[in-house]
C-alpha cells in the first residue's frame, strides 16, 4: 500500500512540474527534443515506428508525426481498445484521428500492427537515466511491450521528468534511450 501511495505522490509531483513549464515553452523544448531523435541512427534507419499522440502537457508529437508521415517510414499509433488494452494502429494521415472519449486523439482506423517495430516514442511522467519509465499507472505500454517485438523503446520527457530513482515493479518495461531537450540518455545494459 505505502509503495502505491508513493508512485502517486511521484506521478502528482512530476505532472506538476511538467505543467509548469508553459505552453510554449513546453513546445520549443519539445522541438528539441524531436530535432535530437531525428539525428540518432535508430531513428534515421527506421521503417515501422510507434509513435504516440501527445496529450495535455506531453512532449508534443503532432509536428513529429507529421514528419514521420511525410517520410517513407510506416507509422503506428496507440488506440486504447478496452480498460487494459492498447493496440498499434497504423495512421497515413493526420485527418485520420478524432477526439476519444476523455480527449485525447485516436485513430479512426483499426488497422493493427501487422510488423516488427524498429522503435517506439513512449510517453511517461518520469524516467531514470538507467531507462527506468514510470507511465500513468494503468499499465497499457508495459503490456504492449511484453507481446510486441521493439528493436529500441525511447522514452520522450523533459529533463525536469528526469529523476534519480522510481519505484519500479517486475512488469516495469525500461527504455532502450531516453531523450530530454537537453540530452540523449543511452542506459548502459
Amino acid at each position: 500500500m505505502y509503495f502505491l501511495k508513493d508512485k502517486e505522490n511521484l506521478r502528482s509531483s512530476l505532472k506538476k512540474k511538467r505543467d509548469a513549464l508553459g505552453k510554449e515553452l513546453r513546445f520549443k523544448k519539445s522541438e528539441k527534443i524531436a530535432d535530437f531523435l531525428c539525428e540518432i541512427n535508430e531513428f534515421k534507419q527506421s521503417k515501422t515506428i510507434f509513435c504516440y499522440i501527445s496529450y495535455k502537457s506531453e512532449v508534443e508529437t503532432l509536428s513529429l508525426i507529421n514528419l514521420i508521415l511525410e517520410s517513407d517510414m510506416n507509422l503506428y499509433v496507440p488506440k486504447i481498445i478496452s480498460g487494459t488494452e492498447m493496440i498499434a494502429v497504423k495512421l497515413n494521415d493526420i485527418a485520420n484521428l478524432e477526439l476519444d472519449d476523455i480527449g485525447i486523439l485516436t485513430p479512426k482506423s483499426n488497422e493493427i500492427l501487422s510488423e516488427k517495430v524498429d522503435i517506439t516514442i513512449t510517453p511517461g511522467i518520469g524516467f531514470t537515466k538507467k531507462g527506468g519509465r514510470l507511465g500513468y499507472g494503468r499499465g497499457y505500454y508495459d503490456r504492449w511491450f511484453s507481446t510486441n517485438e521493439v528493436k529500441t523503446k525511447i522514452g520522450i520527457s523533459f529533463e525536469a521528468q528526469i529523476v534519480m530513482n522510481l519505484p519500479l515493479e517486475k512488469t516495469d518495461i525500461n527504455m532502450d534511450l531516453i531523450i530530454t531537450e537537453k540530452e540523449i540518455i543511452r542506459p548502459k545494459k
